[in-house]
């Protein structure tokens, strides 16, 4: 394989990281995704790029559709900071009381998405929550290899395609090493989130420090609802619950138009799973297990794949709320991309192009037909006042508060 012109990478960085010559580097695109380029004069031909590949290997790594549950932390707060059943900190909880180590995608201080790794349950906030950007991996396959080989437990959470490139790279089985893939849509650039986060700071005047792009405390477990939190120049902090340069990027994203292109021909968009455990919102749960409790405050899809996966569920059983699903069940959902990829569509060709071309014609085509801001805001301040304390409400009606 010319690692160069291999128009299926996946940014694993699987190869960057194996390479004892540092011969690879990622040089990005002009729509700001990264594709290995080899230092032909420095290049070895050893051959471990092509064998830690996960696009070369595919079904190396792939286990049977697992045993398939909706879940559901029983810990309320967890509940509340959680995209969906708050599953992921209950296992990554279990990890860290193991003294080992929880790897996830997370928001460095420029808002840039990095997989960085934990060693404490304070900083477990980092790594919660849905981030609809390509996570940069960096070196992170090499630390964990460092971290396994002492002996440490590590918790590996990321795109299927992530989880299959660091087994590949790892190239043996561990018994301390828990990995978690998620049913994957696509990834867009940080190149044009940059640029829609840029829009949004110049229209607020404010400097964006956090993003959630699924906030509950907004309208609840819901594909409709965001916030952030920014900071105006005398650094204080402001809580915003909408924003249609945000609410346009996720419109973009859920319609497939600007995704990375190889994930439409996702070798990983299948039932049969790389990760131990496979996690994703239980969407259509309603139909399915009308029965379930709380639905409306998230629940997760699991889907057990491996006897490691197995353990670590026996282990957080007290701290969850399980009950049974099945395959049926779970093709009647919106989980679409558990087997197929993203179809590519028309507007794909000419998304990233328009952005830079005429990026507000190009996000308010996404806000064709959408609700004003304010009909968000009421929303959003009924619904608190609704959680007020009664005597609150009497202060705030009374103008005492």
């Amino acid at each position: 394989m010319n690692v160069g012109s291999n128009k299926f990478c996946i940014e694993c960085r699987a190869c960057v990281q194996i390479c004892a010559k540092t011969a690879i580097i990622m040089k990005p695109n002009e729509e700001g995704f990264s594709y290995p380029s080899v230092d032909l004069d420095v290049c070895s031909d050893c051959g471990l790029c092509t064998k830690v590949c996960p696009m070369l290997h595919p079904e190396e790594l792939k286990h049977p559709t697992g045993s398939i549950y909706a879940a559901q932390s029983r810990d309320e707060r967890t509940l509340s900071f959680s995209s969906s059943g708050g599953i992921f900190s209950s296992i990554a909880e279990c990890v860290l009381k193991k003294n080992g180590m929880v790897y996830g995608a997370a928001w460095n201080d420029n808002l840039q998405l990095r997989h960085i790794g934990i060693d404490s349950i304070e900083e477990l906030e980092k790594l919660r929550g849905s981030k609809y950007v390509h996570s940069e991996i960096g070196n992170t396959y090499r630390e964990i290899r460092s971290i396994l080989s002492s002996g440490r437990w590590v918790y590996f959470v990321g795109t299927p395609c992530q989880v299959a490139g660091l087994k590949l790279f790892l190239r043996k089985n561990y018994e301390t090493l828990l990995t978690s893939d998620f049913i994957c849509h696509g990834t867009p650039s940080q190149k044009l989130f940059d640029r829609f986060v840029l829009q949004m700071e110049k229209e607020r005047n404010l400097k964006v420090i956090d993003y959630k792009f699924r906030d509950k405390k907004v309208m609840g477990w819901t594909c409709a609802s965001s916030s952030s939190s920014c900071k105006d120049k005398r650094g204080n902090v402001h809580y915003l619950y909408y924003d249609r340069n945000m609410r346009s990027y996720f419109r973009a994203f859920l319609n497939g138009h600007i995704t990375r292109y190889d994930c439409y021909e996702c070798k990983f968009a299948c039932p049969t799973r790389v990760g131990d455990i496979t996690l994703a919102d239980y969407w259509g749960i309603q139909q399915q297990h009308p029965d379930f409790p709380q639905i409306k405050k998230g629940v997760s899809l699991l889907i057990v794949n491996t006897p490691q996966g197995k353990e670590i569920l026996n282990e957080i059983k007290k701290s969850i709320i399980l009950v049974k699903s099945s395959t049926d069940k779970v093709r009647q959902t919106s989980n679409h991309n558990l087997y197929a990829p993203t179809p590519i569509p028309g507007e794909r060709k000419d998304s990233y192009m328009l952005a830079e071309k005429d990026f507000i014609a190009f996000r308010d085509h996404y806000l064709e037909g959408d609700a004003p801001e304010s009909y968000f805001r009421r929303i959003y301040i009924k619904k608190r006042i609704i959680q007020l304390p009664l005597l609150k409400i009497l202060f705030r009606c009374l103008g005492k508060d």
